[in-house]
């Protein structure tokens, strides 16, 4: 009998262990499934743009998995979606400090959070860990066009020139335009402080990246008519051809006052049209339909560049 039961105690010990692997495996199957189900429940919630029901069940995933990285990069940008920065950045901070995660999803928290700090306005911090990425040289893409953005909404131009530069291989004529507005916004504030000399190279740098770019002629104009230059001025304002000044008023009373300030005695043609008003043109933005009656050469709606152009009209402004 003793000898029968210590034959039958491993028997049941296998029977036992293989029971409750058989139960663990079929909840960890039925687990899964529910899991699967419900990220295609919340998958087809962003596709239909239902941000708050994709929040709700990524939470349950979260819960069921919460060893799940991926899941959380998802859920804290959708916080971020909807305006809970604070709780993306806290979802974003908590990926970044775990231990034993690779080096690609660490970046990838790391350009979340970056992200969060843009949204949430706090520009210092989303510069810093942007710069940190693109000198790892991770994501460096994208981290450099934040840079540029934050630059820009900084006014820094200089430093929004030498990081769009690092990408402007990727898409030269959309950053060579970029570029050529930046070097315009030095030349103008180097004009309104009276440094001419500046005002002229950067108006010569934006012409060698964008060589249509009337802006630039303009800027050249303008500092040849603040040296006592009005000869240059106006052959500079004659060279934007005939459409370009009709569509632009501004210049036709610029350009009659180089005849006057030369000691030409010549009204230009257009200038009596001018004070009429016969020249008022709407302008729209090409990317977001941001309407104006004034020519704005960053459109205030998406912040594009010479993307606001006048209407029923093909003048390359």
């Amino acid at each position: 009998m003793s000898l029968l039961l210590w034959l039958l105690l491993p028997v049941a010990a296998a029977s036992g262990w293989w029971a409750a692997a058989h139960r663990q495996q079929t909840r960890r199957r039925a687990n899964r499934a529910r899991f699967n189900s419900a990220y295609g429940q919340g998958l087809n919630y962003l596709l239909n743009e239902q941000p708050d029901k994709a929040v709700e069940v990524l939470l349950q995933l979260v819960e069921v998995d919460p060893d799940t990285v991926e899941l959380h990069l998802a859920l804290g940008s959708l916080f971020r979606r909807r305006g809970e920065v604070a709780r993306a950045i806290r979802v974003h901070q908590n990926i970044a400090a775990r231990g034993g995660l690779s080096q690609e999803l660490r970046n990838q928290a790391r350009l979340e959070l970056g992200r969060d700090y843009l949204k949430a306005g706090l520009l210092d911090r989303a510069e810093h860990l942007f710069r940190r990425l693109s000198a790892e040289g991770a994501h460096e893409r994208q981290a450099c066009q934040y840079l540029v953005d934050i630059y820009q909404q900084e006014k820094e131009w200089s430093r929004a020139i030498e990081v769009a530069r690092r990408i402007a291989g990727s898409d030269p004529a959309h950053w060579q335009i970029r570029i050529a507005h930046y070097h315009c916004e030095l030349g103008e504030a180097a004009l309104a402080r009276g440094d001419v000399g500046e005002a002229r190279v950067r108006a010569e740098h934006a012409r060698c990246e964008d060589a249509e770019c009337v802006r630039a002629l303009l800027l050249r104009a303008a500092a040849c008519q603040h040296a006592g230059d009005f000869q240059t001025a106006i052959e500079t304002y004659q060279s934007l051809g005939e459409q370009s000044r009709r569509l632009l008023p501004d210049i036709q009373q610029q350009l009659q006052a180089c005849y006057d300030l030369s000691g030409q005695a010549r009204r230009h043609p257009d200038a009596s049209a001018v004070e009429t008003g016969a020249f008022e043109t709407r302008f729209r933005c090409e990317q977001c339909g941001f309407s104006s009656r004034k020519l704005f050469w960053q459109c205030p709606g998406c912040k594009s560049w010479s993307s606001v152009k006048p209407l029923g009209q093909g003048a390359p402004l």
